[in-house]
């Protein structure tokens, strides 16, 4: 009897110790470099009760170039990423983590046996619902309720007018086609490649 306690208390114990980490779990280092000031999904969602701010998920996998391409050259822009750490709670989500995800009493898990290629992850699919493209943003306003979802990669120049339309809460009372007549761009639009000589 005693024995059996014991062993329950060793497990509770185990699950306790893992669930503090995977309610804290991070994108490994590598894949948070740069000016953003990345959050967990349950980081955002605390801080967003105190302080209400948009949450934009950047869901991604490690092996999509296009992922990899917006990492780097849209949120590694510094006005990009200025934008994004002062009017939202940006989060990078690994579409294939094996973490746990916990968010309004519902548990998300990976239920993929090891060894499953490109094994999804469930809330990924519950928030992209269903349509799994990588990059894909998600833009949550102050209820967490999704607003939009972008895909595929966007440069800066390409990705600062949706910022700054959910940002500023302009999408609340304004269409996106006026919101772009008026819109005045700070990321300046890379210059064309010059034609190929005799082309």
């Amino acid at each position: 009897m005693i024995k059996k306690s014991l062993f329950a208390i060793a497990i509770a114990t185990v699950i306790v110790v893992a669930q503090s980490f995977i309610s804290n779990f991070q994108a490994p280092a590598d894949e948070l470099k740069g000016p953003v000031k990345w959050y967990t999904f349950s980081e955002a969602v605390a801080l967003q009760k105190k302080n209400p701010k948009p949450i934009m998920v950047d869901v991604y996998t490690s092996w999509c170039g296009p992922c990899k391409m917006m990492s780097a050259n849209t949120f590694g822009n510094e006005i990009i990423a200025k934008y994004l750490n002062e009017k939202f709670y940006p989060v990078k989500f690994n579409a294939e983590t094996r973490d746990t995800v916990r968010f309004n009493g519902i548990t998300f898990a990976n239920k993929n046996p090891e060894g499953t290629p490109r094994p999804v992850h469930d809330f990924a699919i519950s928030i992209l619902n269903g349509k799994l493209m990588y990059p894909s943003i998600v833009f949550l306003n102050e209820d967490i309720k999704i607003i939009q979802t972008i895909t595929g990669y966007h440069a800066a120049d390409q990705f600062e007018p949706f910022i700054k339309f959910f940002g500023s809460g302009k999408y609340k009372d304004t269409k996106w086609e006026d919101f772009q007549k008026t819109f005045v761009a700070e990321v300046k639009t890379p210059e064309a490649a010059p034609a190929f000589p005799g082309h």
